[in-house]
C-alpha cells in the first residue's frame, strides 16, 4: 500500500514574498496620503517626515538621473526638479510639498556647498547662485550620483522650545535627527 502525504500551508519563502509585498504596498501609501493632522505640532513628526523625503528624493534623483532641489520657507519646503535648464517646481508621489501651521516654523542653514562646487566651471546652471524673483533656487541640491549639499535644519516649536528637533546631514549621505542644535 502507498502512504501518500498530502501537506498542507505555505513554505517559509511564500510567506516571506506576501510580506515583502505587503511592505511595499504599506509604504507607497504613506508617502502618497496627505498629512492631514496627525502630528503637525509635533517638530519630531515633520524631521522624520522629510528626513523620509529626502532618502525618497535621493533614490528618486538616482533612478531618474535627474538633479532635485529642495526650497524651505518659514511654514514648510518644497521640491524642484532640474529641467530644460532651470529650476520648476513638481509635485510627484512622495515628494509633494510640505506646509505646516503655527506654532511650526522651519529654519535652513547650508554647511557647505563648496564640496559640490569644487570646479569653478560649474558655477552657471545647476550650481548658479544667481535668483530671479521668479525663477527659485533651492537650498538643498540632490545630485543623480546620490549625493547632497549638507545642511541643518532647525524646526521650532513657537510654543514648546524643548520639542525642537534639528535635522542634520553629517555627509553626503547620512541625515541624523538630533534634539540639540549641530556644533
Amino acid at each position: 500500500m502507498i502512504n501518500k502525504r498530502c501537506q498542507f500551508g505555505f513554505t517559509l519563502i511564500e510567506v516571506m514574498l506576501v510580506m515583502a509585498i505587503l511592505g511595499l504596498i504599506a509604504s507607497a501609501v504613506v508617502f502618497t496620503l496627505p498629512g492631514g493632522e496627525r502630528g503637525k505640532d509635533s517638530p519630531h513628526n515633520a524631521a522624520i517626515t522629510l528626513r523620509h523625503q529626502l532618502n525618497y528624493a535621493r533614490e528618486y534623483a538616482m533612478v531618474r538621473q535627474q538633479p532635485i532641489g529642495l526650497k524651505f520657507h518659514e511654514d514648510g519646503y518644497h521640491f524642484l526638479f532640474w529641467k530644460d535648464d532651470e529650476w520648476l517646481e513638481d509635485s510627484p508621489r512622495g515628494l509633494r510639498a510640505q506646509e505646516t501651521e503655527w506654532p511650526l516654523r522651519w529654519r535652513f542653514s547650508s554647511r557647505g556647498l563648496e564640496v559640490l562646487e569644487q570646479n569653478e566651471s560649474l558655477n552657471s546652471g545647476l550650481f548658479s547662485q544667481e535668483s530671479d524673483e521668479d525663477k527659485p533656487v533651492p537650498d538643498i541640491l540632490i545630485l543623480p550620483s546620490g549625493e547632497m549639499t549638507l545642511f541643518s535644519v532647525h524646526i521650532e516649536h513657537l510654543n514648546d522650545p524643548e520639542a525642537e528637533r534639528w535635522l542634520i546631514a553629517e555627509n553626503s549621505w547620512l541625515i541624523s535627527l538630533s534634539a540639540e542644535a549641530p556644533e
